[in-house]
């Protein structure tokens, strides 16, 4: 059977690390849709999505229409199978998701209808499921609620992050649309069953570190966000992320957020169950570098000593 005609529409790492797969298994866009340069690093230059590098790095023509009124005009008259999307960032039309022969498809990361919407792998880490997967739906014109083609589950693990999980599931998702693409006229999508639950976009109030929640929680949230949006906390009037940590069963006699342990045998901070092992943070003074437990207390002594708090860090 000949290789359908399709374009491929999506914008971050995610997105193109499920390009990336699509290539790898044969499957190459006709035309590839991302979102506008964007000012990124330091320098604040105007840089690629890294879908567009991806795409002219492969020698794939590129589109960056700013508004759905634009995407329509591009693929209009391509004579597409289909659109393959994956995080594209728009907020698809009618008229756009009727233009290809077959409709557009969607690769989204979960199993719906569980965690419909903008950051379902972070939700599902934060809420602690015990797994999640890669969903590939025929779109409709609401918020991830279309029928479902085909989905694979993925198991989350004690050390799971947002971006191991994104990675794995941009990988399987790959798999997936390239078996839906192999045969695209006999998909036969089903409508979602069962309970619907939304993953609404991170915000700031996100990375806020809650020192008063059980540290299971709080453990959970830095798993999921350090990739993205750090979770952080104020020490001594230092900014401190955290990007790493071991959530302690244990009680610890201290107040929450209150640093128990200072020493060889790591940096350990009370919370409102449990204690949190801080494995990894990043301070907004000296270097800015990634430091560990022992790294951070050598170099930062006056904040890392026992005693000393950490207290909510203000989003205002």
């Amino acid at each position: 059977m000949p290789q359908p005609r399709f374009a491929f529409a999506g914008t971050p790492e995610f997105a193109a690390r499920a390009l990336t797969g699509l290539l790898q298994g044969g499957f190459r866009p006709c035309l590839v849709l991302t979102g506008p340069d964007q000012r990124r690093g330091r320098g604040r230059k105007h840089l690629p999505s890294p879908v567009k590098q991806l795409a002219t790095e492969s020698g794939i023509p590129v589109e960056t229409p700013a508004d759905n009124d634009e995407a329509v005009f591009v693929i209009e008259g391509q004579r597409l199978d289909t659109v393959v999307v994956a995080a594209y960032g728009l907020i698809l039309s009618e008229r756009f998701l009727k233009a290809p022969r077959h409709g557009c498809i969607n690769l989204h990361a979960s199993l719906l209808p569980r965690w419909r919407g903008a950051a379902p792998i972070e939700r599902a880490l934060m809420a602690g499921d015990a797994q999640t997967g890669a969903t590939i739906m025929q779109i409709d014109t609401g918020l991830d609620t279309g029928p479902i083609i085909v989905q694979a589950p993925l198991p989350i693990g004690p050390d799971s992050t947002g971006e191991s999980l994104s990675d794995a599931i941009a990988d399987l998702g790959a798999g997936l649309l390239c078996g839906v693409l192999s045969d695209l006229p006999a998909m036969r999508p089903e409508p979602q069953s069962g309970p619907a639950t939304y993953a609404r976009k991170l915000s700031p109030d996100d990375a806020v570190a809650d020192w008063a929640q059980p540290a299971t929680q709080l453990e959970r949230s830095i798993r999921a966000l350090a990739h993205r949006l750090p979770v952080h906390s104020e020490l001594g009037g230092t900014r401190v992320q955290l990007l790493a940590g071991e959530a302690l069963s244990e009680s610890a006699q201290g107040r929450p957020g209150e640093i128990v342990m200072a020493s060889r045998q790591g940096l350990v901070a009370a919370c409102g169950t449990g204690a949190l092992k801080i494995k990894q943070l990043r301070l907004d003074r000296g270097k800015g570098t990634i430091l560990g437990a022992a790294e951070a207390i050598n170099g930062f002594g006056d904040l890392f000593r026992t005693g000393n708090q950490f207290k909510r860090l203000s989003t205002g």
